[in-house]
């Protein structure tokens, strides 16, 4: 995958036309999402939408969802690259990544959540899961350690819908209530941040 305009998209989006392409996808995309839930919108719906040929659309994408990937790109690099190391911890990393779903709320909202695409919402969880597995402390319990990452890869998740779905939610607040909720030894090592 490659950057365009801000979002990952498929290898080929180098030439313009590819790019052009991508965005008028998007676009549409976004614009059929004001009004219709993502499960709903086909290929034929957003080609018509974007104005570009199914043939077309089967060059860069397989599924409308991979579009809509394309689309929060943004949160997905976040998750997968804001760092979580001793010195910052998982709350300094959760916090980066609810800060994104802040600045794009709107956006994500079509995608995430109750009436959101089921693939994408998959996407970002399973990397939630990969990201959230680098904090728990396997030594204590290696049997347990892979359900520990599951379990704080979901409600990670949890929070991101909150913030999607609550403009007034007191994002600090709600990491604070979800941090001090957590085992003894991902409560320490999220508070070195």
């Amino acid at each position: 995958m490659s950057t365009t305009g801000g979002t990952s998209t498929p290898g080929r989006a180098a030439d313009p036309r590819a790019r052009r392409t991508i965005a008028a996808l998007q676009q549409a995309l976004l614009t059929l999402c004001a009004t219709t839930s993502p499960s709903e919108i086909d290929v034929s719906k957003l080609c018509r939408a974007a104005g570009v040929h199914r043939t077309t659309f089967y060059k860069h994408f397989t599924a409308v969802s991979e579009v809509a990937e394309t689309i929060v790109a943004d949160l997905l690099e976040r998750i997968d690259s804001a760092p979580m190391d001793p010195e910052r911890g998982y709350r300094a990393w959760l916090d980066e990544v609810l800060a994104q779903a802040v600045r794009r709320r709107g956006t994500y909202s079509h995608f995430l959540g109750a009436d959101g695409d089921p693939a994408v919402v998959r996407n970002v969880c399973d990397r939630l899961v990969r990201r959230t597995a680098e904090v728990v402390p396997a030594s204590e319990d290696p049997g347990n350690a892979d359900v520990l990452a599951h379990t704080l890869a979901f409600a990670s998740y949890g929070l991101i819908e909150a913030v999607i779905a609550n403009e007034d939610l007191d994002v600090a607040a709600s990491v604070d209530a979800f941090v001090g909720q957590l085992p003894r030894t991902l409560r320490q090592q999220s508070a070195a941040a």
